[in-house]
C-alpha cells in the first residue's frame, strides 16, 4: 500500500515498544468542585480549560511544553505510523510533532500525541473532531491531552487505584467520563474506555483511576447507578496497576447495557435476547474435571478474528499464556497463567459479541496441566470469592450465590 509521504521524513521521536509514558500527572492535587458540573465539560463549559500542562517522556524523545498545544489522537488503524500523522497535519497546514503509542503485544498504534505550534492551532485542530481523517476509513478521534488520562499517561513513580466502570453508552467518550470523575475526585488521573480493535466502537466499559485509595473507595460507593450520559454506571473494582503490572486489570469484567440487542439464534432459543444483557447465567466450575486447567474454549468465532484481537479481549482477566485460533474451524482456545482468571473469563464473556458473531464458552482441553510444550507446571491457586460477582446487592446479579 502507497502513503502520500516520504518514508526519509522520519524524526527525531523513537518508537516506544512497550507503550508506555513517564509523566507527572496534572491532575493530582486538583482543588475539589464544589458543585456537581454537567458530565463531560468543565466548570466553565470550555474544552480548552480542561487543558493542563505536563511533559511526555518516551523512548528517547520527548513533547515537551504546555499541554494546551497537545492533542491526543486515538482509535488508529494498524498501519497509520508518525510519518502518516505528519503528513495528514502537514497537508491541512500544520507542523506538528508526533509521539505513537504501541501495544506491547501487537505493535501497532492504538493512539498517539500530537504537538502543535501553538495553542490556537491546536484548538482548531479539536474542531475537527469526528471528520473523516484523508486517505482512511475512520474518523478523528481527537481530545486535549490533559489531566493525566484522556491520552492514558501512564505515572510509575506512584500508586493507582483503579476501578471499573461499566454500562457506558456509546454516546460517552474519555473525556466526558473523565470530567464527571474529576469533578467529585480531586485525585482522579485517567479514564479509558475500551473500544472494539475493528470497528472503533466503545464495547460500553473503561476504567478510572486515581492516585488515592481513599477517592478510589469513594468512588465505588458514591458512584454507583450515577449516570453518566444516557445510562447509569455499574461500579466494581480493578487490580491496580503497580500489583499487577497491567493498569487497570479488572477484577470483574464488565456486563453488557441491559438494552443490548438480542443474541443470534439457537443460542438462546427462538433468537430472543439473553438473560441480563449478554450474559447468561455462571457456568459451573468444571468441578469434575482436571482442577490444573486453565485453557478456555472459545467456539462461534468469526473467520476474521485474528489471534491478537482475540487477545485484546480476555487479557483484562488476568495473565495469559497463549492464544491459538486453529485455521478454518471458527473457534480458538485462551490459556491464561491462573484458573480463576479462566473461570471469570467462562463466566463473563458468555454470550459476548467478538467480530460479527456472539462466542460460546467452555473448559478446552489442559496440555499436560499447563500450556504449550517448556511451560513450567503451575498449580492452580483456590478461586477467590466473589460477593454476587463483585456488584452491589441491588444489581443485577445478586441473586446469584458466591462461587464456591
Amino acid at each position: 500500500m502507497a502513503y502520500p509521504y516520504d518514508q526519509n521524513q522520519q524524526g527525531h521521536f523513537s518508537q516506544d515498544v512497550n507503550g508506555g509514558l513517564h509523566q507527572e500527572s496534572a491532575a493530582q492535587g486538583m482543588p475539589p468542585q464544589q458543585q456537581p458540573i454537567q458530565p463531560g465539560l468543565p466548570e466553565n463549559g470550555s474544552p480548552a480549560s480542561f487543558a493542563q500542562q505536563g511533559v511526555v517522556d518516551g523512548s528517547g524523545s520527548s513533547v515537551t511544553g504546555d499541554a494546551k498545544t497537545t492533542l491526543w489522537m486515538g482509535e488508529l488503524e494498524p498501519w497509520i505510523d508518525e510519518n502518516f500523522i505528519r503528513s495528514v497535519w502537514f497537508g491541512m497546514g500544520e507542523t506538528v510533532n508526533v509521539k505513537m503509542i504501541r501495544d506491547k503485544f501487537s505493535g501497532n498504534a492504538g493512539y498517539c500525541f500530537i504537538d502543535f505550534n501553538s495553542p490556537a492551532a491546536a484548538a482548531k485542530a479539536l474542531s475537527l473532531n469526528g471528520s473523516m481523517i484523508p486517505n482512511t476509513s475512520r474518523p478523528f478521534k481527537l481530545n486535549w491531552a490533559s489531566g493525566g488520562g484522556l491520552a492514558d499517561r501512564r505515572d510509575d513513580r506512584g500508586p493507582e487505584f483503579s476501578i471499573f466502570v461499566g454500562d457506558l453508552g456509546p454516546e460517552v467518550n474519555e473525556y466526558v467520563l473523565v470530567s464527571l470523575f474529576q469533578a467529585r475526585f480531586p485525585s482522579c488521573k485517567s479514564a479509558k474506555i475500551m473500544t472494539d480493535p475493528i470497528s472503533g466502537m466503545s464495547r460500553g466499559y473503561g476504567f478510572v483511576r486515581f492516585a488515592n485509595e481513599q477517592d478510589q473507595q469513594r468512588a465505588l460507593n458514591e458512584m454507583q447507578g450515577v449516570y453518566c450520559g444516557n445510562r447509569p454506571m455499574r461500579i466494581s473494582t480493578a487490580t491496580p496497576k503497580n500489583k499487577s503490572g497491567v493498569p487497570g486489570v479488572p477484577v470483574n469484567m464488565p456486563m453488557a447495557p441491559q438494552n443490548s440487542i438480542g443474541a443470534a439464534p439457537g443460542m438462546y432459543g427462538m433468537g430472543a435476547p439473553p438473560p441480563m444483557g449478554y450474559y447468561g447465567a455462571p457456568q459451573p466450575m468444571n468441578q469434575f474435571t482436571d482442577p490444573n486447567n486453565t485453557t478456555v474454549f472459545v467456539g462461534g468465532l468469526s473467520g476474521y478474528v485474528t489471534e491478537d484481537e482475540l487477545r485484546s479481549f480476555f487479557q483484562g482477566f488476568g495473565e495469559i499464556t497463549y492464544v491459538k485460533i486453529p485455521p478454518g474451524k471458527g473457534c480458538g482456545f485462551v490459556q491464561f497463567v491462573q484458573r480463576h482468571a479462566a473461570e471469570m473469563a467462562i463466566n463473563q464473556m458468555q454470550g459476548y459479541p467478538i467480530g460479527n458473531s456472539r462466542v460460546r464458552l467452555s473448559w478446552g482441553r489442559s496440555q499436560n496441566n499447563s500450556g504449550p510444550a517448556g511451560t513450567p507446571y503451575r498449580p492452580a491457586p483456590p478461586p477467590p470469592q466473589y460477593n454476587a460477582m463483585g456488584m452491589s446487592p441491588a444489581q443485577h446479579f445478586a441473586q446469584y450465590q458466591q462461587i464456591q
